[in-house]
C-alpha cells in the first residue's frame, strides 16, 4: 500500500455523494504523527513523552524506530484496552506514550522516528535529544504574574497551543552572565504529514518590572535564536509566543536555555575525513576559542558536537561537510579581481563574507570544453547548515568586466547558490562570491567547492512508506536524476526487507527517469518491518576509466499543503510495515505480461478483491501516482501512455475495472518494463491509499 493525497471536492465531491450517499471512507490508514510533548529528552534519562496522531491509530503499536545510535524507545500499555466503534475494525487510539532512553554518549540534535503498528507505519515524527534538564510546562503560566520558575540549565518543553498564547518562564540571572536561547519548533514541524499551520515562534526576555530587554524571532530559519547578557543580577522573564499571536494544541516547542558557550557558528565548515581539524567556533561569548577534533569518516554533510580542552560536556550540534578534495582557506584581502585568491580544479575552500559589501574573489585556469561544478554549503533548509549567509555567485571573464553565468539560489528552499560552466575557450576565470543582501559577519561562513563535473546521479523514492498486507502488494515509485553527463542505466535494490518481503528486479533504462518498485509480502509473511534503505547502483565512465557508483536514496515525506495541495519533504528515513489484512486483499491484473507494437493499444482487466468490511465502497484504479492533475510517479516507458477515455477506472462498489494502454507511434522499443496497477481507497477528504497489483512487464517493440 502507498498512500497519497487526492481531494473530493467539486464535481467529483457531489458525484461521490450521489454514488455512495455522501463521503464514504477507508477504514484503516497509517498513524498520521502530528506532535512530540514533550518534544526533547535529556540523554542520560529515561523519560516517557507522548506522540499524538491526526489520523489513523497507534492501536497495537509493535515498535518504535528511532534513527542513528544511543535512543530506544518501548511502547508504554495504555492503563485500559482501547475499543473499537461497532462498524470500525481498529479502536481510534490518537496518541500513544514512549518510555524513551537516551545514552548518555547518545549525540545530540534531531531524530526522525516513525511507529510501527499492526496496522501500518507512520508518518514521520521528530524528537529532540539534549543535554540539560527537561522542564515540562506547567499549563497556568499564561500571563507575567504566573510565570513559571525555571533554572539555568534547562530545555522548557511546551506547546503555544491557542489563538493569543503566551508562556512565561521566570529564571534568575546574574549581571554579565552569557546566555543563549534557543527554540526548537518551527524546525520540528516541516517533515510533519498533516500540519497544515506552522508555528512562527518569538522569544523575548524582560526584566523584572516587564521592560522588554531583548527578543528574537526568525535566525535558525522560522525558530529563534538569542544571546542575552543580563545587566544585573535578578529575576528575568522569558516569554513564547507565535509572532503573530496565532497557536494551535499541535505546535510543541523545546526552549533551550544554557549558560554555557553556544557555537553560533563552526569554522571552517568543510573538512577533509578522518582528520585533526582546528577549529575556531563563533561563540555566543566573546571567546575565539581554537578547539581540534576529530572529522567523520564519510563524505557528506554531518551534525557532530565539539568538545572543549578540559570539557566534560560536549558542544549544541554543529554542520560540517566532510570532502575528499584539497581544501584551503581564503586568504584576504581578496575583495578585488587583482587580488584573487587562485581557486585549485578540483579543490574547496572555507571562508567568509566578513563585513557588509564584502566581494571575496577567486581565480581559477579552465581548458576549453572543460566542466566545472562549483556550489556553496553555508545555509540549507532542513538542515544543521544555518549560517547567516545567501550566497550569490557570478562567474566572470578574467578581468572581471563580463558576467558568464550567476546563481543566487538553487531552488526555492535552497539559498545555496551552485554553478556548472563549460569553459568556451583555455583560460583564467574570475569567480565572485557574496552575499546576496550585502551583508556580512563572523557567521557569514561558506565552504565553496570546485570540482570536475563527472558522471554521476541521484535518487530519491516517493512515498516515504509502505503498508503491505499478507499476500498484497505495495509500490514505491523511485525518481533518477542523471548528472554531468551520464546517460546509462541504473539498478535498483533494496536494503534490510523483512522477513516474507520481496522485490521486482528494477532497472531504470538510459531513456527513462523513473522505475517501479513491487514490495509484495508471502500470505504467511509476519508482521515486521522498519526502515530500509533504496540503493542505485549504476556505471560510469570518465576519462576513459569506468567506475560503478552507489548512491542511497532520499525519501520523499507527502506533506499535506492548505487546500489540499500535495507537497514534499526530503527526510532520511525510508520504512515499510508488513500489516494484518486491510481494505483491500489484493489486485490481480490479467494479463500480467504486455507486448504492444508502436500505435497498438492493450486493456488490462483489473480485480479487486475486498476486505469483507470494505464491501461496496468506493475504489479507483491509476497505473500513476497523481494528484490534482499532477503526476508525481509515472513508471509507464517513453511513449505508452494511459488512455483515460477508455479506461474503467472509477469502480464505486464494483470489483472490476479496466486499464487501457496505448503506445504512441514513435514509441522506443523496451522490453519488460515493470508497472502495476493500484487499487486507492479514500482515507478522509485528501488521504487515499493504494494497494498494488504484482508487477506487470511490458514490452514496446519495434
Amino acid at each position: 500500500m502507498v498512500r497519497v493525497r487526492a481531494i473530493l471536492g467539486g464535481v467529483a465531491g457531489c458525484l461521490a455523494g450521489l454514488l455512495w450517499g455522501g463521503p464514504v471512507w477507508g477504514q484503516t490508514s497509517f498513524p498520521m504523527i502530528t506532535h512530540t510533548h514533550p518534544t526533547a529528552v535529556t540523554r542520560g534519562s529515561t523519560q516517557e513523552v507522548t506522540v499524538f496522531a491526526n489520523g489513523g491509530s497507534f492501536a497495537e503499536a509493535l515498535a518504535v524506530h528511532i534513527e542513528g545510535e544511543g535512543v530506544t524507545a518501548e511502547i508504554v500499555p495504555p492503563k485500559e484496552a482501547p475499543k473499537a466503534a461497532p462498524t470500525a475494525p481498529v479502536p481510534a487510539v490518537r496518541q500513544l506514550t514512549l518510555r524513551i532512553k537516551a545514552a548518555a554518549d547518545a549525540p545530540l540534535g534531531v531524530r526522525e522516528f516513525r511507529i510501527r503498528t499492526a496496522h501500518g507505519i507512520s508518518s514521520l515524527g521528530q524528537l529532540l535529544i539534549v543535554d540539560d534538564p527537561v522542564v515540562l510546562e506547567n499549563g497556568s503560566n499564561n500571563t507575567p504574574d504566573k510565570a513559571q520558575t525555571v533554572t539555568v540549565p534547562c530545555v522548557l518543553c511546551g506547546r503555544i497551543d491557542r489563538a493569543e498564547s503566551v508562556d512565561y518562564y521566570t529564571f534568575s540571572a546574574k549581571a554579565g552572565q552569557t546566555l543563549t536561547i534557543e527554540v526548537h519548533c518551527a524546525r520540528l514541524q516541516d517533515k510533519i504529514h498533516d500540519l497544515q499551520k506552522h508555528a512562527d515562534p518569538l522569544v523575548s526576555i524582560a526584566d523584572a518590572s516587564g521592560r522588554e530587554l531583548a527578543s528574537s524571532d526568525d535566525d535558525r530559519f522560522a525558530d529563534p535564536l538569542l544571546v542575552f547578557t543580563p545587566p544585573a543580577d535578578g529575576l528575568y522573564r522569558l516569554a513564547i509566543r507565535d509572532a503573530k499571536y496565532d497557536g494551535d494544541s499541535r505546535w510543541s516547542y523545546a526552549v533551550t536555555i544554557t549558560d554555557r558557550p553556544y557555537v553560533k557558528q563552526i569554522f571552517p565548515i568543510g573538512v577533509p575525513p578522518s582528520a585533526s581539524v582546528v577549529f575556531e567556533p563563533v561563540l555566543s561569548t566573546p571567546q575565539r576559542p581554537q578547539w581540534t577534533a576529530v572529522t567523520p569518516a564519510a563524505p557528506g554533510l554531518h551534525s557532530v558536537s565539539l568538545r572543549p580542552p578540559g570539557s566534560s560536556r560536549v558542544t549544541n550540534p554543529v554542520p560540517l561537510v566532510v570532502s575528499t578534495l584539497p581544501i584551503q582557506r581564503e586568504q584576504e584581502p581578496n575583495d578585488s579581481p587583482a587580488q584573487a585568491n587562485p581557486l585549485p580544479v578540483p579543490g574547496g575552500v572555507n571562508g567568509r563574507i566578513g563585513q557588509r559589501r564584502d566581494l571575496d574573489h577567486f581565480r581559477l585556469s579552465l581548458k576549453k570544453g572543460q566542466t566545472v561544478v562549483l556550489e556553496v554549503f553555508a545555509r540549507r533548509f532542513g538542515t544543521e547548515l544555518t549560517s547567516r549567509l545567501d550566497a550569490q555567485l557570478d562567474l566572470l571573464s578574467a578581468d572581471g568586466k563580463n558576467v558568464l553565468v550567476t546563481n543566487d539560489d538553487q531552488s526555492p528552499a535552497m539559498k545555496d547558490s551552485a554553478l556548472v560552466f563549460t569553459a568556451p575557450a583555455d583560460g583564467d576565470y574570475l569567480l565572485r562570491l557574496r552575499d546576496l543582501n550585502n551583508k556580512g559577519g563572523e557567521e557569514y561562513a561558506y565552504f565553496l567547492t570546485c570540482d570536475l563535473a563527472k558522471p554521476d546521479f541521484s535518487l530519491k523514492v516517493d512515498p516515504s512508506i509502505a503498508l503491505i498486507g499478507p499476500g498484497s502488494s505495495a509500490a514505491w515509485y523511485v525518481q533518477v536524476n542523471r548528472k554531468h553527463g551520464f546517460a546509462g542505466p541504473v539498478a535498483i535494490s533494496v536494503d534490510g526487507l523483512p522477513p516474507g518481503v520481496r522485490v521486482n528486479p528494477l532497472i531504470i533504462p538510459a531513456n527513462m527517469t523513473q522505475g517501479l518498485l513491487v514490495l509484495t509480502a508471502d500470505a504467511g509473511a509476519p508482521l515486521g518491518g522498519g526502515p530500509v534503505r533504496v540503493v542505485g547502483t549504476a556505471t560510469v565512465e570518465h576519462n576513459g576509466q569506468k567506475e560503478t557508483l552507489q548512491r542511497t536514496a532520499t525519501a520523499v515525506e507527502e506533506i499535506y499543503f492548505p487546500g489540499g495541495g500535495r507537497g514534499r519533504f526530503d527526510v532520511r528515513m525510508q520504512a515499510l510495515a508488513v500489516t494484518q489484512t486491510s481494505d483491500v486483499l489484493r489486485v490481480q491484473v490479467q494479463p500480467n505480461r504486455i507486448t504492444l507494437k508502436p500505435g497498438q493499444e492493450v486493456t488490462l482487466n483489473v480485480t479487486v478483491e475486498r476486505s469483507p468490511r470494505y464491501a461496496g465502497k468506493p475504489v479507483t484504479l491509476d497505473v500513476l501516482l497523481r494528484h490534482l492533475g499532477t503526476v508525481y510517479g509515472n513508471p509507464l516507458p517513453p511513449g505508452v501512455t494511459l488512455v483515460d477515455g477508455k479506461s474503467k477506472t472509477l469502480l464505486g462498489a464494483g470489483d472490476r475495472g479496466t486499464i487501457t494502454l496505448r503506445a504512441a507511434p514513435d514509441a522506443p522499443p523496451c522490453t519488460d518494463v515493470p508497472i502495476c496497477v493500484q487499487a486507492f481507497v479514500p482515507i478522509n477528504f485528501v488521504v487515499k491509499i493504494g494497494y498494488a497489483s504484482e508487477p506487470i512487464l511490458l514490452t514496446v517493440e519495434k
